[in-house]
């Protein structure tokens, strides 16, 4: 085979994986894969690519030939290292004009002007070149989002201008592969950021017409911040932002964790189900329950270690329910919101709203109370109350803890 024919064969294929879906990992090892049957010696490559998700500022993958790839998330709060500043990636971020930097590491035009090509050198490397291929998918404004790549050749003689060539020439298609998916997981975690995992997913499968519900038996959980409204009025808004973000950390792991969605955040409140679609309802309310009281365990250490430096601190008040729900999109015209909506929403938000005085921080409902036979022994009734625009009283629960 020629390095024509190598370059075209290479060519079509990247066609035929910007169609298909598949993981960046599997791409790499492909495409290095395929370029060593073509005659093009690679010993190592990096990819690398800014994504749009809360926590993962950008992804790596280093591929070695006859070895595993190797991942790594780099996360929004973690710095920059040393040994990324001194890196060729950072040169070539930080110098938008310049889009290659080739370096042979043998023979008279020897160049080490980066520390990682002396490793390289020591570990047989001959020549190494690395690009860059801007496109805007997760573009962030005053960073250059796209994808870089390098190569390292083990070749006596390094990279030959056919080579080279031949690099050039399919690093863009490369680039074309990894932009397409790349907006299809920044899509995915857009979806899962606001909306949630499972409404994200129905969404991707076409769910997007108005009145497009989907019934299902969930536990309920309503968590809502007892002395929001009075802190934010002598708070300024950065501050309440920072506090609720604070204490959304406490009060969703502990669903998230347990398999259950966050539907909603609703100022300082939070809208969160267990579907019991898969589970036994006994088992789903244990689950649900135990959400529950872990975020107001969370909440109180937290406030008790605030209120020792005179800090704010607001107190977690958590409704907990049984019922069906309509679960899907509701809206006015293009402007949708993927919800959940019926009479046990409104009722959990009735029990919530009786926390206050009843001197409780959780509530258990009647309902969700007879199907929890697992928690029974941990259920202490409230007596009957009557919950606003609900028929009838209902007897409600606590937990001691």
């Amino acid at each position: 085979m020629t390095a024509t024919d190598a370059v075209q064969e290479i060519s079509d294929w990247l066609i035929g994986q910007g169609l298909a879906d598949g993981g960046y990992d599997d791409l790499l090892d492909q495409f290095c894969e395929r370029l060593n049957a073509g005659g093009i010696s690679v010993q190592r490559s990096m990819m690398a690519m800014r994504t749009l998700h809360p926590t993962i500022d950008a992804r790596g993958f280093i591929w070695r030939r006859g070895g595993k790839i190797d991942i790594e998330d780099f996360t929004t709060d973690r710095g920059p290292t040393q040994a990324f500043l001194d890196s060729p990636l950072a040169y070539l971020l930080q110098n938008r004009d310049i889009r290659e930097v080739r370096r042979p590491l043998t023979g008279p035009n020897a160049t080490f002007d980066f520390p990682i090509l002396e490793e390289l050198r020591d570990d047989g490397i001959t020549d190494y070149m690395i690009m860059k291929v801007p496109f805007k998918v997760a573009s962030l404004e005053g960073h250059e989002s796209g994808m870089l790549i390098s190569w390292a050749s083990d070749a006596p003689d390094g990279f030959s201008p056919a080579c080279i060539s031949a690099l050039r020439r399919l690093a863009p298609r490369l680039a074309l592969v990894t932009s397409n998916r790349l907006l299809r997981e920044v899509t995915i975690n857009v979806l899962d950021t606001y909306v949630g995992h499972q409404a994200g997913a129905r969404i991707l499968s076409g769910e997007i017409s108005r009145g497009s519900l989907q019934q299902i038996d969930a536990a309920i959980l309503l968590m809502d911040l007892r002395g929001f409204t009075a802190l934010s009025d002598r708070t300024d808004g950065a501050g309440m932002a920072a506090l609720l973000n604070d204490y959304f950390e406490l009060i969703v792991p502990p669903v998230l964790d347990r398999g259950g969605e966050i539907l909603k955040f609703m100022g300082d409140g939070v809208l969160a189900t267990f579907s019991l679609k898969d589970l036994q309802d006994d088992m789903v309310c244990m689950t649900a329950l135990n959400a529950a009281i872990e975020a107001l365990d969370n909440v109180r250490t937290w406030n008790a270690g605030r209120a020792t430096g005179a800090a704010p601190v607001m107190e977690l008040d958590v409704a907990v329910h049984l019922g069906r729900v309509q679960f899907g999109n509701v809206g006015a015209g293009n402007r949708l919101d993927f919800t959940v909506i019926g009479a046990a929403v409104n009722e959990a938000s009735r029990i919530e709203a009786l926390c206050d005085g009843l001197d409780r921080h959780l509530l258990v409902s009647e309902a969700f109370a007879a199907a929890a036979t697992r928690c029974t022994g941990r259920l202490v009734s409230v007596g009957r109350h009557r919950l606003r625009g609900v028929s009838r009283d209902q007897e409600l629960f606590t937990v001691d803890y």
